[in-house]
C-alpha cells in the first residue's frame, strides 16, 4: 500500500467519480481506476460500489477512508515535527541521574531549560549510579549523570564535577566541639546510612575498609532526607553529599564535623560510546555544565 493511492481513493470517495479525481490528481482515469483496483486486490475487500459514472464508498471503504485521512494527516506533519526537533520547539529529553542530583543539583537547571524550551519534555528516571549506567546502555534514557568512574566499554564518560561528602550530626553532639576528628572517632558513634549498593553506602563502606576500620551502621534508610532528620534527633552521624544539608547547616539544624580522611567523588556525564546526542540533551548538558561551575 503506497501513499499515492492513499490520495487517489481519498479523492475518488470526495468526489464520487473516478474522472473527477483524475482531473483533481492531473491524472489520467486509468491510472485511478487502476490505483483502486490494486487497493482492492491488496485489502480483498470493494472499496467502492459503482454506479455508472458515479461510485460510493462500501463499508470497507467507510473504514480505509478513515484510516487513510489520519495516515496522511500524521504524514502532513513530518516536515514540521522534525524542524521542531531541530529547533527545539518540541521533543522528549530523558535523563538518568541518582536521587541526590535529582533533588540538589538539576532543579534550577531544569528550571532555566524549561523557560527557554518549553516545548521540550523532560523526564527523569531517579537510580543508583550502577543503574544509571544501564538504563543509558540500554537506550532507556539519552544520557546519565552518575558517579565516576563507570567501567563499561560500551559507555563513554566526561567529568562533570567533584562532590564533596561532609559528615553531619545533631547540633549538640559531643564531637561537633572537636576540631580535629579522625575516622577511629566516627567508628564508634552510630553511623546512618543509605541501603547497600547505592553508591554512598559503597564510599562509606570502603572509606571504613580502607583504614582497617568496622562502622557501626545503626540504620540503613532509603534516602539522604530520612537520614537528615534522624541525624537532626540525635540518633545517629551520617556521610552525605555537602550539597545536601546546605541549607540545614545554614540554618543551624544540623552541625559538620571536621573530619580528616573523607574523600570528594567525581560525577559526570554518562553517554553510549561513539552514539549521538540529540540537541536538547547537547544544550541541557551546556546548561548544566554552567550551573555546577558557579561558585
Amino acid at each position: 500500500m503506497e501513499v499515492d493511492q492513499l490520495k487517489g481513493f481519498l479523492e475518488t470517495a470526495r468526489e464520487k467519480s473516478f474522472t473527477r479525481a483524475a482531473e483533481k490528481l492531473f491524472r489520467t482515469q486509468p491510472a485511478v481506476s487502476l490505483q483502486i483496483k490494486s487497493l482492492e486486490t491488496e485489502l480483498g475487500q470493494r472499496l467502492f460500489e459503482r454506479h455508472g459514472k458515479r461510485v460510493s464508498l462500501t463499508e470497507a471503504g467507510r473504514l480505509l477512508y478513515s484510516r487513510a485521512e489520519q495516515v496522511l494527516s500524521i504524514l502532513e506533519t513530518i516536515p514540521h515535527d522534525m524542524s521542531g526537533l531541530g529547533e527545539l520547539r518540541t521533543g522528549r529529553l530523558m535523563i538518568g541521574t541518582s536521587d541526590t542530583n535529582c533533588a540538589y543539583v538539576l532543579p534550577p537547571v531544569v528550571e532555566t531549560f524549561r523557560k527557554v524550551y518549553p516545548g521540550v519534555e523532560i523526564q527523569l528516571t531517579d537510580r543508583m549510579s550502577p543503574e544509571v549506567a544501564r538504563l543509558v546502555v540500554d537506550g532507556t534514557v539519552d544520557f546519565g549523570i552518575a558517579t565516576l568512574p563507570v567501567n563499561d566499554t560500551r559507555l563513554d564518560t566526561e567529568p562533570l564535577f567533584m562532590r564533596r561528602e561532609v559528615v553531619i550530626a545533631c547540633q549538640d553532639h559531643p564531637l561537633s566541639a572537636r576540631s580535629r576528628l579522625t575516622l577511629k572517632h566516627l567508628a564508634e558513634e552510630p553511623i546512618l546510612s543509605l541501603e547497600e549498593g547505592s553508591t554512598s553506602r559503597s564510599l562509606t563502606d570502603r572509606i571504613f575498609l580502607e583504614a582497617g576500620l568496622h562502622p557501626r551502621i545503626a540504620m540503613e534508610l532509603g534516602s539522604i532526607e530520612v537520614i537528615k532528620k534522624f541525624v537532626e534527633i540525635g540518633l545517629g552521624i551520617a556521610i552525605v553529599p555537602e550539597v545536601s544539608v546546605r541549607e540545614e547547616v545554614g540554618a543551624g539544624q544540623l552541625s559538620l564535623l571536621k573530619v580528616r580522611g573523607i574523600p570528594s567523588r567525581q560525577v559526570g556525564i554518562v553517554r553510549r560510546a561513539g552514539g549521538h546526542l540529540a540537541p536538547s540533551a547537547e544544550i541541557f548538558i551546556d546548561f548544566l555544565k554552567a550551573q555546577v561551575s558557579r561558585p
